[in-house]
């Protein structure tokens, strides 16, 4: 029993010792001084510069881009080349801007497209040749003979048609800019660009601006091809600076001195300068006026006084004073008509409702 009551001892004062030893140790660690703030802060990493982003392209960039994929295109289109063309237009479209969407490339592309398809679906569309039915017996009676002969004409005159209509070209007309009247063998037909559905032989194509002819050509288009002209006309469309005036030196003749016992006439006051006379030209000029033509509500052709002047907006100058007829067709029928004083020497606005 003396034993039991030792070794209980023993065990408490050792469980205290052990419990006091560790109860030191941590008081003498949180009682140590701090690590210096140098040893702790990790090892700063050299700071990248972020790469430097490319400049957006600047428009002049992108219109440039945008002018030579429109050339591109349109020397498709003469090789007939109608997938590449496609391609072109498209991708200058990508680069157009939002507000700038109105431009001919879609036009273009249209025409293009549509070419590409009607290329693609020239086999599918070769006629077949029509063969006798078997065991057809002959017409017996006279009214029988007649429907039989007046359906063999037209079954001859179908295939005829049908070639004749195939003997036609097509002719693509563009410039630069945009937006010229074409006209073919005298005739106002539509403006650039214009698909233009004509028959095989030689055509009279003339670019205009309301009365001005920008360009003439003879164009040959062959049966069943597509004939393509296109044109920069910037430069005739550029007002020419005008010439400064240049005032006429009088040449000044030395006078002879007076002879002796020659009487000298007095000098007589100069007469005054006369105001000039206007010219005929001038005058002309006076007595005409311009037209500023806009139709919001409907899209057609504008036409004034018998003439085709273009698409809404238009400026019609130098028209004679006076009452002028101005008309809006569409797909040449006259949608609108009015009559409209012009004012010499001032412009005046229509609106086309």
């Amino acid at each position: 029993m003396k034993n039991q009551k030792t070794w209980v001892a023993v065990i408490l004062l050792g469980t205290v010792a052990v419990n006091a030893g560790a109860y030191l140790m941590v008081r003498s660690r949180r009682a140590a001084p701090p690590e210096p703030v140098a040893t702790r802060l990790p090892t700063p990493t050299p700071a990248v510069a972020p790469p430097a982003s490319e400049p957006p392209p600047s428009e002049d960039a992108n219109a440039g881009v945008i002018r030579a994929l429109r050339a591109s295109g349109l020397a498709a289109l003469e090789d007939r080349d109608y997938g590449r063309a496609v391609a072109q237009f498209t991708e200058a479209l990508k680069l157009l801007r939002p507000d700038d969407k109105d431009s001919d490339l879609t036009r273009l592309l249209g025409i293009a497209t549509d070419l590409r398809s009607r290329e693609q679906s020239k086999p599918a569309q070769a006629p077949t040749p029509r063969e006798p039915a078997p065991g057809r017996t002959p017409p017996r009676t006279r009214a029988a003979k007649l429907a039989a002969a007046r359906a063999a004409r037209e079954q001859q005159a179908t295939p005829a048609a049908a070639q004749e209509e195939a003997r036609g070209g097509l002719l693509l007309v563009t410039s630069t800019p945009p937006g010229l009247v074409v006209m073919v063998d005298g005739r106002a037909v539509d403006m650039t660009p214009a698909r233009l559905t004509v028959s095989a032989g030689a055509h009279r194509v003339v670019l205009a601006q309301g009365d001005r002819r920008l360009y003439e050509e003879t164009v040959e288009v062959d049966a069943d091809s597509v004939r393509s002209l296109n044109r920069d006309l910037t430069a005739e469309l550029t007002p020419p600076a005008p010439k400064p005036a240049v005032a006429p030196v009088a040449a000044v003749v030395p006078a002879s001195p007076p002879s002796a016992g020659t009487p000298v006439a007095a000098p007589r006051d100069p007469e005054p300068a006369k105001p000039p006379e206007p010219s005929v030209a001038n005058a002309a000029v006076a007595q005409r006026g311009d037209l500023e033509v806009t139709s919001p509500g409907l899209y057609g052709e504008v036409w004034i006084n018998g003439r085709p002047y273009g698409f809404p907006p238009i400026s019609a100058q130098a028209l004679p004073s006076g009452p002028a007829k101005v008309e809006v067709r569409v797909n040449g029928e006259v949608k609108r008509r009015m009559t409209v004083e012009v004012e010499p020497g001032r412009s005046t606005r229509v609106r086309v409702k």
